[in-house]
C-alpha cells in the first residue's frame, strides 16, 4: 500500500504505459472501425475506481494515440516534453510491430530518445525480411515527421 502511495514520476509513467497496453483494444468491443477512439473514449468517461482523472485523461490520451494520425487535437496541444509522448512512442511501435498478432518471434531492438524525437534500431536481416513491417515503420516515421519530432528507423548490420 506504501508503494503505491509514494511513487515517482517515472513508475507513474510505467503504470500508465502497462494499463494502456492492457486496455488499448477495450474498444473493438464497440466497433472494429476506429477502435482507439472508442478505447480512448471509455477511458475517459468510465467510472474508474482507484484511477484519478488526471490518470484517466492520460490513459485515454496514450491509448487515443496508439494508432493512426498523431495530428490529432488531442496532442497538437501535448508539449513537446511530455512524459506522454515516450509512452505514445512505446505503445505505437508494439501495437505496429504487433499487429499480425501471430507468434512470430522477434529480434531484439534498440530505441531511444534522440533529439527531437525517436531512434529505433532493428537487424538489418530482419527488416529485409519484413518488407510490410519496414514499409510500416517508413510510413511511422512520416507521421512524426508531421508532429514535428523524428522517427529515425535504422538497420543495424548483421
Amino acid at each position: 500500500f506504501r508503494r503505491v502511495l509514494f511513487r515517482s514520476p517515472a513508475e507513474d509513467d510505467l503504470l500508465v504505459l502497462r494499463w494502456a497496453a492492457a486496455l488499448h483494444e477495450i474498444g473493438i468491443s464497440i466497433a472494429h472501425a476506429g477502435y482507439h477512439k472508442h478505447s480512448a473514449y471509455i477511458l475517459a468517461q468510465a467510472d474508474m475506481p482507484g484511477f484519478s482523472k488526471h490518470e484517466q485523461a492520460r490513459l485515454s490520451r496514450v491509448v487515443l494515440a496508439h494508432r493512426g494520425k498523431l495530428a490529432k487535437a488531442e496532442l497538437q496541444e501535448l508539449p513537446a516534453r511530455s512524459t506522454d509522448w515516450p509512452m505514445i512512442f512505446s505503445l505505437r511501435i508494439a501495437a505496429l510491430l504487433c499487429r499480425s498478432r501471430s507468434d512470430m518471434r522477434f529480434p531484439e531492438l534498440k530505441a531511444r530518445a534522440a533529439g527531437a524525437g525517436y531512434q529505433l534500431v532493428l537487424p538489418g536481416d530482419w527488416l529485409e525480411a519484413h518488407p510490410m513491417t519496414r514499409a510500416a515503420l517508413e510510413e511511422e516515421s512520416e507521421e512524426w515527421s508531421g508532429m514535428g519530432m523524428t522517427l529515425d528507423v535504422l538497420a543495424e548490420p548483421a
